[in-house]
């Protein structure tokens, strides 16, 4: 399937692509609200922009994808693997991301307030200026994570990595 089948698919009043193979597609700026991506490769698409408000994006595949500036307000995104994406200014309010995979992923600016994160693999993430307030990480895993200027993050102290720069040789 490709981005223009979904997109009339999803016009026509169709919201169930449960397992659909959109392996970098192009989704940027979609209003796709309420959409059911449910196991479904989206590994490497483009999703910036995208209204993806109360979708249910389950066990799906996002693999290095752009959701830079996404809406995925009360989107449930449990057990979803978003490796390595690019989630800049990303608006997951409330979303559901327990068990999620986001390892290596930018989330620089994210909005993550009410957000269900436990469990979560957030190591090595940029989370710089993202805000957790209300969020759950309980068990969530923030090993070598950037944790500049983030907002609300509850983290275990032997987990904190803080990034020193010795000025007194120079």
């Amino acid at each position: 399937m490709n981005a223009q089948e979904l997109e009339k698919k999803y016009a026509a009043g169709e919201r169930d692509f449960s397992n659909a193979e959109l392996k970098g597609a192009n989704l940027a700026e979609m209003k796709l609200r309420g959409i059911i991506l449910r196991g479904a490769n989206l590994e490497k698409a483009n999703l910036g922009w995208a209204n993806l408000e109360h979708a249910d994006l389950s066990n799906a595949i996002l693999k290095g994808a752009n959701l830079n500036a996404a809406h995925l307000h009360n989107a449930n995104c449990f057990g979803a693997d978003f490796s390595d994406a690019k989630m800049k200014t990303c608006g997951l309010r409330q979303a559901n991301l327990e068990n999620a995979n986001l390892r290596g992923a930018v989330l620089v600016g994210a909005k993550l307030m009410g957000a269900n994160l436990r469990g979560a693999n957030l190591s090595k993430t940029h989370l710089d200026g993202a805000d957790f307030t209300g969020a759950d990480t309980e068990g969530a895993d923030v090993t070598f994570t950037e944790t500049t200027n983030t907002v609300g993050l509850a983290m275990d102290k032997d987990k904190i990595s803080l990034k020193r720069i010795d000025r007194s040789s120079q």
